[in-house]
């Protein structure tokens, strides 16, 4: 269980970083073909639109596989370890819930009526770049359900980053 999760943290970081570099490089292209070349290269805008659109929404399942995500947890803190543990199995359930039936159906829904819907410029269906909600939402999905089983488990903290992905 583990080793499924650090690897697929790890292969999400890889993923998020390939795209980092490449909407680094259609930027610097955008700028050179608009102030060098003077004839702006039109598909860079859309391209950096939707790599960033799939960049975030990946990089949200990132945050949740490691648990660094934003949260308060001041009351967390404040329990004993039993109640701890509790409130994090209670908070993985809802963080479940919410991307199964928001992410994974509503976004799938989206994907599915934006299929015939192209863009602009590109000419590429939106419902691939809508494609990224539910994506993300099976990854969070699948992560939550492992971080939750760790803390149950007590092989990890029920308290902000765990151990194994320090």
């Amino acid at each position: 269980m583990l080793l499924f999760k650090r690897t697929l943290e790890r292969l999400l970081l890889v993923v998020i970083c390939v795209l980092l570099v490449g909407m680094v490089c259609l930027m610097l292209w955008q700028v050179f073909t608009r102030y060098v070349l003077a004839a702006p290269a039109l598909f860079t805008e859309e391209t950096l639109r939707f790599t960033m659109i799939w960049m975030a929404l990946l990089g949200t399942a990132y945050c949740f596989g490691t648990r660094r995500h934003l949260s308060l947890e001041l009351l967390i803190y404040l329990c004993p370890l039993w109640a701890q543990r509790v409130l994090a199995v209670f908070n993985g359930l809802i963080t479940i819930g919410f991307a199964s039936f928001t992410m994974l159906l509503g976004g799938w829904q989206a994907s599915q009526s934006a299929m015939t819907q192209l863009s602009p410029i590109m000419q590429v269906s939106m419902g691939m770049v809508y494609l990224a909600v539910p994506v993300s939402a099976v990854l969070i999905i699948l992560l939550q359900i492992v971080n939750t089983a760790l803390v149950v488990t007590g092989r990890t903290s029920p308290t902000g980053p765990s151990e194994e992905t320090l």
